[in-house]
């Protein structure tokens, strides 16, 4: 290959980031958030919920916290930007009753195998408001023994005091945003978080016995160089937490108004964004971690590790998981379930989710039901995003199809793919080669049918 960018797992060409490094979902889920309807409401989220109760099954909770006390310029997520505690505690009046409307509607159907409170910063509350959180979510729903209970942290605001009382309320896996340690591109992405917060925070949890540390990092900020990257990979690495994330910054200004603060030129694109990911791929794998998905890693010993070697890894909204339900329900603004044969999504906008929850309304903003081509195809896009390995005798017997002929349509792309090593196929199983492993979105896209009708959004680029 022409040019290539050496690391030592991969060789990428200029001619491979050319053809590959293009707009792309995510695939949190399928069919992908952008293609939902806004005539999914109150009525079609009860008929979901409806659907669901009469499973016997556990579920996955999701609890968004919107609320931070300051935005900083790379985020996009749904934010609230407040220090007022009374907001807070009436946001939680109100999704007390948004539990129990739900709870309700799911008849006898309350075990839960996993938990997560998401944001914007659940650590924005207090430990008395966390109490009443969970009390919330305990009244009407039973927490399972060995139930993966986690939530995201910021070492900015998050106190010793908080973290004891998370694992006191049975919180057992914190991940922590650190997105880049660097001082200079903290100050272009607006965050100012010190190392010291950093290694602190990891101290505490460890030392209040949470069982798994997570940090998320991010590559393709301003200000982002080789020299600057490898200090911050090596510090993260000397912490030595439990798992890792390394998410590709995704510049959408049009819709992301805080990143107009961010210079676009101060941007490495490219080949020069490749080689930081490249970078911190290889320095990950030689300090022992292992590369989940599409962009995590674990230790050996972690359970993301076992599930990948026997390939039942799976991913829902709250990330990869081993404990995955067949339904996960949102609760809060902007949050997202996948719950009796639909996708559906909460208002964004505040006074909407008060307004809804005050009438008696499911706050439902938008969402779909799945059509068995959705289904079919969701769980092949999963397959590939989590265990890079799809098995066409489980195909068939899952979904009653043959790969041959289901996905005729798709398999000149997918010789086209297999030319340029990111897939290899026989009669038996399609597999993503350590190649393809990083473009992995790409992968997925090709079976993705509404962009294949057309389709298009302002996706983040793919690498």
């Amino acid at each position: 290959m022409d040019n290539p960018t050496q690391t030592s797992e991969l060789q990428v060409s200029a001619d491979l980031l050319i053809r590959h490094d293009k707009p792309g979902p995510r695939y949190t889920s399928y069919p992908t958030a952008p293609t939902w309807s806004e005539f999914f409401g109150d009525a079609e989220y009860r008929h979901a919920l409806s659907m669901a109760s009469v499973e016997d099954a556990p579920l996955s909770l999701y609890v968004h916290i919107p609320f931070c006390s300051h935005r900083c310029a790379f985020c996009g997520c749904n934010v609230i930007i407040s220090k007022s505690e009374t907001i807070v505690d009436k946001y939680l009046r109100y999704l007390d009753r948004e539990i129990e409307m739900v709870a309700q509607a799911l008849g006898p159907r309350r075990r839960v195998n996993q938990l997560h409170w998401g944001g914007g910063t659940p650590t924005f509350l207090t430990v008395d408001q966390m109490q009443r959180l969970f009390d919330s979510i305990t009244r009407h729903f039973q927490i399972e023994p060995g139930a993966e209970v986690a939530l995201e942290v910021d070492p900015r605001v998050t106190s010793l005091e908080q973290i004891r009382k998370l694992r006191e309320l049975g919180f057992r896996r914190v991940s922590m945003g650190v997105q880049d340690l660097d001082p200079d591109v903290q100050a272009a992405i607006d965050r100012n978080q010190t190392e010291e917060q950093t290694v602190r925070l990891v101290q505490w949890c460890r030392d209040e016995g949470m069982e798994s540390v997570n940090i998320d990092l991010v590559y393709g900020l301003p200000k982002q160089t080789v020299a600057s990257w490898t200090r911050t990979i090596e510090s993260v690495i000397a912490l030595r937490p439990d798992r890792m994330a390394v998410y590709s910054y995704a510049h959408l200004p049009d819709s992301q108004h805080n990143q107009r603060k961010i210079n676009g030129n101060d941007l490495p694109r490219g080949a020069a964004k490749y080689e930081l990911l490249a970078l911190a791929r290889a320095k990950f794998v030689q300090a022992g971690y292992r590369a989940i998905g599409m962009d995590h890693f674990a230790l050996p010993n972690d359970e993301l590790s076992i599930a990948v070697d026997q390939r039942r890894l799976s991913r829902n909204f709250m990330g990869y998981t081993v404990k995955q339900a067949p339904d996960m329900i949102g609760f809060g603004t902007s949050a997202i379930g996948e719950v009796g044969g639909a996708l559906a999504q909460n208002e964004k906008k505040l006074s909407r989710y008060f307004e809804a929850i005050e009438d008696g309304r499911m706050a439902t903003a938008r969402g779909t039901e799945f059509t068995r081509d959705d289904q079919i195809r969701a769980w092949v896009i999963r397959e590939i995003t989590c265990n890079f390995h799809l098995d066409f005798a489980e195909l068939q017997a899952r979904w009653d199809v043959e790969f041959a002929k289901y996905f005729e349509a798709e398999q000149d792309e997918i010789a086209a793919l297999a030319e340029d090593d990111f897939v290899s196929m026989d009669n038996t199983s399609l597999s993503v080669e350590p190649l393809g492993q990083v473009f992995v979105r790409n992968v997925a896209m090709l079976f993705d049918a509404y962009l294949r009708s057309g389709f298009r959004h302002a996706f983040s680029r793919t690498v």
